[in-house]
């Protein structure tokens, strides 16, 4: 049995449909609404990705990738050899992304059909090249950088690096529909709320987390998010927040403050 979701946004030049994968991650088709012609985000469950195209009568043409963990990348050659349709494949550079045939990174541009536009977010931390794709300037997939209320793990990269991956992604407009990798909203906000126990939005933001479910079990799932929502209610994205920082302690002898207390969110979670 394939989950469905029914979040399906229709925008004027493209469609998002969300596709549960494994235990709480998410794939996405975008959907070029004049051409029907798709790209498959993060696309591990192969099977799982075809139907949703079938059903929405769509070719999927292209796979973007944001980073190569197993989890995201694990499914590329795999649909690749099973979807002759497929002639381009992005992936961060430096990512080592599977199948990769054209590695992008800040400021790189591309189509979906013939409306669609894609721009590239560098967004390096959670993998050397990890990116995030920014799409008919309505929609931004955040892959693991950027999740409702929380961050993914630093790995190997730095909380500088995670520091100026948010600030990328928090320029964009506060309307901007936020997709994310993973469906880890209630943990998140319960961590959110531990961070600034005196903010009543997150913790409504955590009850309406705890009513939705995960898609991935039956429930309806809490994406997409949007940018303005992650500045009220995203730690991580508020960091220059007195509560915020009040959390955090006294920063000393650190060169970037910022930075600091990114890190110091992070180990408080």
């Amino acid at each position: 049995t394939i989950n469905t979701i029914n979040t399906i946004i229709t925008m004027s030049n493209c469609t998002i449909i969300p596709v549960p994968a494994l235990q709480d991650n998410y794939m996405y088709l975008i959907i070029d609404n004049e051409t029907q012609q798709a790209a498959a985000i993060d696309p591990v469950d192969v099977d799982a990705i075809q139907a949703a195209a079938l059903t929405a009568n769509a070719t999927i043409t292209t796979i973007l990738t944001t980073h190569n963990h197993w989890d995201h990348s694990g499914g590329n050659l795999k649909l690749i050899r099973s979807t002759p349709t497929i002639d381009r494949v992005y992936g961060g550079v430096g990512d080592d992304v599977p199948g990769c045939t054209h590695e992008v990174t800040d400021g790189s541009t591309f189509s979906i059909g013939t409306k669609t536009n894609v721009s590239v977010l560098f967004t390096p931390c959670h993998t050397q090249g990890h990116v995030c794709y920014y799409v008919d300037n309505a929609h931004v997939f955040t892959g693991d950088t950027l999740f409702v209320s929380g961050a993914g793990n630093f790995n190997t990269g730095t909380p500088k690096q995670m520091t100026e991956a948010f600030d990328k992604i928090l320029k964009l407009p506060d309307s901007t529909n936020v997709w994310v990798g993973h469906e880890y909203t209630a943990k998140n906000c319960a961590f959110a709320c531990y961070c600034e126990p005196n903010n009543k939005e997150m913790k409504e933001r955590l009850e309406w987390a705890k009513s939705r479910g995960s898609i991935h079990v039956g429930g309806r799932g809490t994406i997409p998010t949007t940018i303005g929502k992650e500045k009220a209610c995203n730690p991580f994205a508020r960091i220059d927040v007195l509560s915020v920082m009040e959390f955090c302690g006294p920063c000393v002898n650190v060169d970037d403050e910022r930075a600091e207390r990114m890190r110091l969110v992070r180990k408080g979670k």
